[in-house]
């Protein structure tokens, strides 16, 4: 299949303010994960070639590790990663010993408004699709949850 998933949603925040919340691991702790997650570990050198590391929790305790390599890295404009799920073990993932690619672009429609486009490349099959799909729905909507409470 190799499919690639694109999600486009608009945050009323600036654009730095939203790439921050992608690049500043402090932030990230604070909302990463599909809604009822938890961020338990997380590591980031968001140079290109750098590496990072986010360890979730779910609801009913099990842990989802996703690490990868940043290849590119052009504050506020663009941001993108290699997606490696560790244990191969959540919904889309589960046998699916791939690398993926993620890539956001952030465009400023104005200072307090900006469209965040999220394209997750090289999903192996629609399972990975439709499992990314709702993880990342999710976790935007957990991002905009985060933005909108302070």
């Amino acid at each position: 299949m190799n499919a690639a998933l694109n999600i486009e949603r608009i945050f009323q925040v600036s654009a730095t303010r939203l790439f921050n919340a992608w690049t500043d691991p402090q932030i990230v702790n604070s909302w990463f994960g599909p809604e009822g997650f938890i961020v338990i570990e997380s590591s980031m050198d968001t140079t290109v070639g750098g590496q990072y590391r986010i360890v979730i929790q779910s609801p009913d305790g099990k842990e989802i590790s996703h690490y990868g390599e940043y290849v590119e890295y052009q504050p506020p404009i663009s941001l993108a990663f290699t997606w490696v799920l560790e244990n191969q073990d959540c919904a889309g993932g589960k046998d699916q010993f791939v690398t993926t690619l993620v890539s956001l672009s952030f465009e400023a429609i104005s200072t307090t408004q900006t469209k965040l486009l999220l394209t997750h490349e090289q999903l192996p099959n629609e399972e990975a699709y439709n499992g990314h799909e709702f993880g990342w729905q999710s976790s935007l909507n957990s991002l905009q949850a985060f933005l909108t409470s302070g």
